[in-house]
């Protein structure tokens, strides 16, 4: 939960991270455009470079405001003239080759997670003759997404991975993934899989079941959701498009074992460029799998 450093007003950080990138995007593409109220008070507050780690969008945006001196300034209006060093701070910082390279640097290290993610997936298969697959996205609530922080999903996802060690339910767990993203509407969520030893295991809906029970009791105070593929309607949905890649996989179908690839590899999906987090705590990744 984030406040600002002026009020004891609750910020909603995803919306307000979305809301500083639409701002640096519209100056760059327009210089003159009009800058009506922007709440610089609520939005500095989010500035913490000694434990978090930003987004090149957002980087420009605190380069600006350094430039305009805003952040020694306890001021809610400000002049023009500051206004102005803001926006050439941000000019002069998206004109820069890191800014330039962040687009780019984001498409190279989705193809690597989808190449590295796609062989690791090729490996399982190739140990177990039989896989109990399962895919779950967890989230949170609209209504309490404005009191979460980046930081807190970072604690769920670990208390996530930590049964893998303590709750039996794991026990015959053998590969999982995840990724944290941010969106427009979702704000903060997390796409997972779950890779379980088709000998020990047949029952995938109860299985995911259970396992997003359990985020909603780790997150019960922003009211936790899940959403589970291997639900009988979800699984009849994919199998009459032929692309049913959950629940159930033989090692000696190929056409299933093709289609759990391609179910799993959703976590690095290309298309989903702007869902990357603008905000994370320094030093974490956003993707990970199990080794």
């Amino acid at each position: 939960m984030t406040y600002s450093r002026y009020s004891s007003i609750k910020i909603d950080q995803s919306f307000v991270l979305m809301n500083i990138e639409a701002l640096v995007e519209r100056i760059i593409q327009n210089p003159n455009a009009s800058l009506s109220f922007i709440p610089f008070d609520i939005w500095l507050s989010l500035y913490d470079p000694y434990r978090f780690q930003y987004s090149e969008q957002i980087n420009a945006f605190w380069f600006g405001c350094h430039q305009a001196g805003l952040f020694e300034s306890n001021v809610i209006s400000y002049q023009t003239l500051q206004l102005d060093k803001f926006v050439q701070g941000i000019l002069a910082y998206s004109s820069q080759d890191t800014f330039k390279r962040e687009l780019s640097d984001q498409r190279y290290q989705t193809k690597a997670n989808r190449e590295s993610l796609e062989s690791y997936i090729r490996s399982i298969q190739e140990k177990y003759a039989r896989l109990l697959v399962l895919r779950i996205d967890f989230g949170y609530a609209k209504t309490k997404i404005g009191s979460l922080c980046i930081s807190d999903v970072y604690e769920h996802l670990g208390s996530m991975k930590q049964f893998y060690y303590e709750n039996p339910l794991f026990k015959h767990l053998v590969a999982s993934g995840w990724r944290i993203e941010q969106g427009k509407e979702k704000g903060y969520h997390i796409h997972a899989f779950y890779c379980f030893k088709g000998s020990e295991h047949q029952n995938d809906w109860y299985l995911a079941q259970e396992i997003g029970r359990l985020w909603k009791a780790i997150t019960v105070d922003f009211d936790g959701v899940y959403h589970s593929c291997n639900t009988p309607e979800n699984k009849a949905i994919y199998q009459r498009a032929n692309r049913l890649g959950v629940g159930m996989i033989h090692r000696g179908n190929g056409v299933s074992c093709e289609n759990m690839v391609h179910a799993l590899s959703y976590l690095t999906k290309p298309e989903k460029d702007d869902q990357y987090l603008r905000m994370k705590p320094k030093g974490r990744r956003t993707f990970g799998k199990t080794q």
